[in-house]
């Protein structure tokens, strides 16, 4: 080699050459201006993988993860408290009622009391699967969706002072539903 070569390390200039060519520099397979990481380094800068648009920190629950779950401890806290104050005005009103309607024994009464009890059961479950959000697994997503699901029915049922759950329902189906829930519930907990 000559001695006016760059990249001759015992060359008259030496490792301070200031014309020695880079061993950082661009490579041959990358466009001027991108540098990859070193050759002994996998993945990316400082030996970690590339943060994808759906990747949050481990143990950070997303946006979307945490408003639904707000919305099923909300929604669940009222309906239950709802669900007990119409049975205890039921159970109180019923000699009222049955004077006004006549007699609520047998089916009627039944129908009544198990309307209330779905009610109330129907809460607690959206307050069990919210306190469970944290936990993670796919499963624990599709019920807190079929939970949005029964919400709406619920809503329905109650029109048209359900619209409050319809609305609610709906909120909860769409931000469970999303990608980046998806992300969140389909991970492992470490």
């Amino acid at each position: 080699m000559s001695h006016s070569d760059p990249n001759d390390r015992n060359g008259p200039t030496g490792p301070n050459d200031p014309y020695r060519k880079n061993p950082y520099a661009e490579g041959p397979g990358q466009p001027p201006g991108q540098y990859g990481p070193p050759p002994d380094r996998p993945g990316g800068e400082y030996g970690q993988p590339p943060a994808g648009p759906l990747q949050a920190p481990p143990g950070t629950m997303p946006g979307k993860v945490s408003s639904a779950r707000l919305v099923f401890l909300v929604a669940g806290g009222i309906q239950a408290l709802f669900s007990v104050l119409l049975m205890i005005a039921f159970a109180s009103a019923k000699n009222r009622l049955e004077d006004t309607y006549g007699d609520l024994d047998g089916t009627g009464t039944g129908a009544y009391y198990t309307l209330f009890a779905f009610f109330l059961l129907h809460a607690l479950a959206g307050i069990a699967l919210a306190v469970r959000f944290p936990r993670r697994g796919g499963g624990l997503r599709i019920a807190a969706i079929v939970w949005s699901a029964l919400l709406i029915l619920l809503g329905i049922v109650a029109l048209p002072l359900g619209l409050l759950w319809i609305v609610l329902g709906i909120v909860c189906v769409v931000l469970l539903a999303s990608a980046e829930s998806a992300a969140w519930f389909d991970r492992r907990h470490a």
